[in-house]
């Protein structure tokens, strides 16, 4: 039984972690410039 309770516990601070990371990033804003990355690599080269 202690082993269900320590499952429980490491299970709600990775789910508060995600949340916590999800919150942070949209709060930065960082999910605005990934189609922008995500297309980098098919620009032509400035030779």
């Amino acid at each position: 039984m202690d082993v269900l309770i320590l499952l429980l516990f490491v299970s709600m601070v990775l789910a508060a972690c995600g949340v916590a990371f999800f919150v942070w990033n949209l709060r930065e804003h960082a999910h605005e410039h990934s189609a922008r990355l995500s297309l980098l690599p098919l620009e032509n080269d400035k030779d």
